[in-house]
This record gives C-alpha cells, sequence and structure tokens, in this order.
C-alpha cells in the first residue's frame, strides 16, 4: 500500500492509495500525536469505527506539556536547558512507531515538517520554542530575536544545516511508510518562508528518496504562491498541490486545472482565514452547526477536485471530545459511501468550469462533475450557513448521455432513492424532494 500519482487516459491526476483513488478526510489530534501526548489508539479506533482516514500532525517545536499534556521532546537536555544539536532518537522512533499503526489502519498522515504557529508571537509559541535562544544552550541560536531567523536562516548557515538534519531525521523514522504526506511547512510565506527555501527542502527530500530506494508525496502549504508566475517554475519539485484551505469552490479548481495535479487541503475553514471561518479549532466550533458546516465543505472540495480534506482539532482533549460529535459519525460514513460510487469514476470525472450545466437549483450553489458514464450533482446552502430548509423543486442539467437511472443521494444519511428525470434536448429536468442544507444527485450512464 502507498500513496502514488496517476495519470488517467485523458491526461488528469490523481492520487490513489492501495491502488485506488484516494479521499482522506477527518479530525485528528494533530498537536499530540505525534509528540506522544495522545493516545493514538483511540483516535485511530474511533476513525475506522466510522469510515474515516486523515490525521494531519506535526513536531511540535515547543514542550508538549505548554499545551496541557506531558510528551516527548525532539531534543535533549544540557543540564537546564535544550541542546537542539542533540536529536532525541526516541522521539523520532514513536513518530515512525504513530505512521505505521496509521497506516495498519489505512489512514493518512498528512505530516508538516513545520507548524509555522511555533515559529511567531505567543506564550506558548515562539517564547517557549525549542530554537528560541532563551530556551537553548547553543551559542549558534543567539541572534534569533525571531523564530523567522530561523526559518529564514542563509543557505549554508549552521541554521540551515539543523533544519536539513531534522528532515532526515524525520525521513528516516517514516521509511517503509506508504501513507505518508509530506507538507514542508504550513502556510508557506506567512510572515517567513519562500518558495525558494521550500524547493530546497523538497531537494533534501528527493536525495533522501534516491538514496533510500523509498519515496513520498511532497508538496508544500500554500494560498499565495500557486499563480503560473509563483510555482510555474517549481512544479516539477513538487508531486501534489495544498492549500492551505478551500476559499471557493472556483478558487481552488482553478488552481487544479492550471496545474494539472492531484490537490489536498490542510485545514477545516469554510471561509478565507477568519476565527468565525474555522470548524473544529476552539472548544466552541464542534458543535451540531460546525459539524454540518464541515460536511458541506468535504462535498464542496471534492466537487472542486480536491482529494483529502483537512481538519482542525486544536482543543484540549479534556475540553472538546470527539465523544460529543452527535453527528458527524453518520455524516462521514455517508460520505464513505459516496465515495464509493464516486471512486470508479475519479480518474475520468471533471468539475464544470462555467457553472452553466445546471439550470433553476433552489439552493445558492451548485456544482457538477462529470465523466463519459457519471453526472454528479452538489446543490448546497454555501458556507457559514446550515439548518436550511428546501421544498421540493426541479432542476435541469446538461446531459449528453443516454441515462439509465438517477437517484437523491442523501449526504446525512447515505441513502439512495430513485428520482424522475425527463428529457428536454441535451439535458435532463430532475424531480428533487424536499432537503435541508444540501443535497446530491446521481444520473449513471447506459
Amino acid at each position: 500500500k502507498q500513496l502514488t500519482v496517476e495519470t488517467s487516459e485523458t491526461g488528469k491526476t490523481y492520487l490513489t492509495y492501495n491502488n485506488e483513488p484516494l479521499l482522506a478526510f477527518g479530525p485528528g489530534d494533530e498537536m499530540r500525536i505525534l509528540n506522544g501526548a495522545a493516545d493514538v489508539k483511540r483516535w485511530v479506533d474511533w476513525q475506522r469505527k466510522n469510515d474515516m482516514n486523515l490525521i494531519r500532525a506535526y513536531p511540535v517545536s515547543a514542550p508538549a506539556e505548554v499545551f496541557g499534556t506531558a510528551g516527548i521532546a525532539p531534543f535533549l537536555k544540557a543540564g537546564d536547558k535544550w541542546d537542539v544539536d542533540a536529536f532525541n532518537e526516541s522521539y523520532f522512533k514513536h513518530i515512525g512507531e504513530v505512521a505505521k499503526k496509521l497506516e495498519e489502519n489505512d489512514i493518512v498522515l498528512h505530516l508538516q515538517l513545520w507548524q509555522i504557529v511555533f515559529f511567531k508571537y505567543g506564550d506558548r509559541f515562539w517564547d517557549r520554542n525549542f530554537l528560541n535562544p532563551n530556551n537553548n544552550a547553543n551559542e549558534w541560536t543567539t541572534a534569533f530575536s525571531r523564530g523567522r531567523d530561523y526559518i529564514d536562516a542563509p543557505a549554508g548557515s549552521i541554521a540551515r544545516d539543523h533544519q536539513k538534519r531534522w528532515v532526515l531525521h524525520i525521513l528516516d523514522a517514516l521509511k517503509g511508510r506508504g501513507n505518508v504526506i509530506i507538507d514542508i511547512i504550513n502556510e508557506l510565506g506567512n510572515t517567513m518562508g519562500t518558495m525558494e527555501w521550500a524547493v530546497e527542502v523538497a531537494e533534501w527530500v528527493h536525495e533522501w528518496e534516491k538514496e533510500n530506494e523509498w519515496s513520498f508525496i511532497v508538496g508544500v502549504d500554500s494560498e499565495h504562491h500557486y499563480s503560473p508566475e509563483q510555482f510555474g517554475m517549481y512544479k516539477d519539485h513538487f508531486d501534489i498541490i495544498i492549500l492551505n484551505e478551500l476559499r471557493s469552490h472556483e478558487f481552488a479548481f482553478g488552481i487544479i486545472n492550471t496545474f494539472n495535479m492531484p490537490a489536498v487541503s490542510v485545514r477545516s475553514s469554510d471561509g478565507t482565514n477568519h476565527p468565525d471561518d474555522y470548524l473544529f479549532a476552539r472548544t466552541d466550533q464542534t458543535g451540531p452547526e460546525h459539524q454540518t458546516r464541515y460536511r458541506t465543505l468535504c462535498y464542496r472540495s471534492i466537487f472542486a477536485g480536491l482529494q483529502s480534506v483537512g481538519t482542525y482539532w486544536k482543543p484540549e482533549i479534556q475540553d472538546a471530545d470527539y465523544k460529543n460529535m452527535e453527528y458527524w459519525p453518520e455524516y462521514a460514513k455517508s460520505l464513505r459511501i459516496f465515495w464509493g460510487i464516486l471512486a470508479p469514476h475519479w480518474p475520468l470525472l471533471m468539475p464544470d468550469p462555467s457553472g452553466n450545466a445546471v439550470v433553476g437549483a433552489v439552493t445558492p450553489y451548485a456544482y457538477r462533475l462529470a465523466s463519459p458514464t457519471l453526472i454528479a450533482l452538489y446543490l448546497e446552502c454555501g458556507s457559514h450557513s446550515w439548518n436550511n430548509e428546501y421544498p421540493a423543486s426541479t432542476v435541469q442539467v446538461s446531459c449528453l448521455f443516454e441515462h439509465k437511472d438517477v437517484q437523491y443521494f442523501n449526504p446525512r444519511t447515505g441513502e439512495a432513492t430513485p428520482i424522475s428525470a425527463a428529457r428536454d434536448g441535451d439535458s435532463l429536468v430532475l424531480s428533487l424532494p424536499p432537503f435541508t442544507d444540501d443535497a446530491i444527485i446521481l444520473i449513471a450512464g447506459q
């Protein structure tokens, strides 16, 4: 079993895992799961039970106990301070063990080599960072007044060499694991990190791959670099596009279409990086509304062409536990049923770039995926919205092939029921039942 990038007969590229098109989604304890401070088995069992298969995680750059639970540190102590030149081999062994446990349960690990927040402000972030000269005994860090002084250290510097040693330790720990996406850093360019630097780090990974005869899927999380001018000359260094957030169906599809690369997202935000956009990031963002909004975000992402929908999970486990998520487990199972229908067609399915293939939808947003033998429609309320009741209605959709079956798929329950369809030239007029928030229609060809 290994993540790979495949190319269809039409030239579309897509991610596969275990030789099947991949859809990865689900929350996990992102801050603690690689750092010895989370109950890994508990998260794995919950995800497997409810058909999820994704944990986004990263090595923390500050002691885990800062965040409420004791864990393992990546460096050893020199007296009462850290020695950041003394890598703790037990820590990296633990990372490998977690990755293996996830792989045994078909869970994808989206691993960010650095989490940028630890190099920014805050008494739990740069102030407590191992690389902050106040916290370590290493003379070469004494000039670092800010975290970006480490990330943006020049080529040939001791700090740049330290970065490479860090990356190689992580790669050594992950050798043989086929379920890992390597993400250079989250939010590249958010006060630090350049595309040129990300390319150099990616080349360290590729050199390691050649020497070790093992490969990973490699990308870099960014919102602002995925333009022909900024990414075009560098795309061959990466396997996938990693969007920090979906932002919008049109935004994501435009990037995927421009570069013809598989795409995934990092965080559960159904907006543009405002606190109220986040889902599962705070203790007050795990209720029924946010579970619904993550459901619609997942479907919206699929219909834009994404194959992994990242999820925040920052609350302390004692403050916001997944066991209180009453609705999401059923939504997750329904999403997996839907993907089981879509997956065989995914290599040829393409979003509608014009938005003109669906007419008369009762919802404010309607998206279409189409292949020569399947059309899928998604009608939805949009971001920051839930509990919208829509009446019975008709919708017209472009459909050039002869259909044999049209079904209404309920994203809440995973149930599919036949609906009537009338031919009108090159389109079908479909009769939809009442629904709440979102609906899917599946049109199968002869």
